[in-house]
C-alpha cells in the first residue's frame, strides 16, 4: 500500500490543479492540522477516527515532502537516507538480540546525540 501511496503522490505532483497552486507553507498548515485531529481523536479514545487521522497525517506529510523536492530541490533518497543513519546511530539496539531498559536507551540516546 506504500507503493501506491506514492504513487498517488506522484500522480498529484503532475496532474492535480490544486496541489500545483500549494506551496510548503499551505501545506504545513494543512499538515499541523491534521496533527491536531490526531491529538483529538487520541484524547476522546476514538480508535475508528484515529486510524483514519493517522492516515490523513502519513498522506500530508508526504506532500510537505514531494513539494521541499518540487519548489526546493531537496533530494528525499538522501533526506530518508540521512534520517536513517541518523535513527540507526542513536538507537543501536534496535539491532541488538537482547532487549535494553529505558534507562539503558536513554543513556544511549543522549550520548550519541551529543556526539552528532
Amino acid at each position: 500500500m506504500v507503493e501506491r501511496l506514492l504513487e498517488i503522490i506522484e500522480r498529484s505532483l503532475e496532474k492535480c490543479p490544486w496541489l500545483e497552486k500549494q506551496s510548503i507553507e499551505t501545506l504545513l498548515e494543512a499538515l499541523a492540522s491534521e496533527i491536531e485531529e490526531v491529538t483529538e481523536a487520541v484524547k476522546k479514545n476514538d480508535l475508528a477516527n484515529l486510524e483514519e487521522e493517522v492516515g490523513d497525517l502519513i498522506y500530508d506529510a508526504l506532500l510537505v515532502a514531494a513539494v521541499a523536492q518540487r519548489d526546493y530541490g531537496i533530494d528525499l533518497e538522501r533526506a530518508i537516507q540521512k534520517v536513517v543513519e541518523k535513527i540507526s546511530h542513536r538507537k543501536p539496539w534496535l539491532f541488538w538480540e537482547e532487549k535494553i531498559s529505558l534507562e539503558e536507551a536513554e543513556k544511549i540516546w543522549k550520548e550519541r546525540k551529543k556526539k552528532v
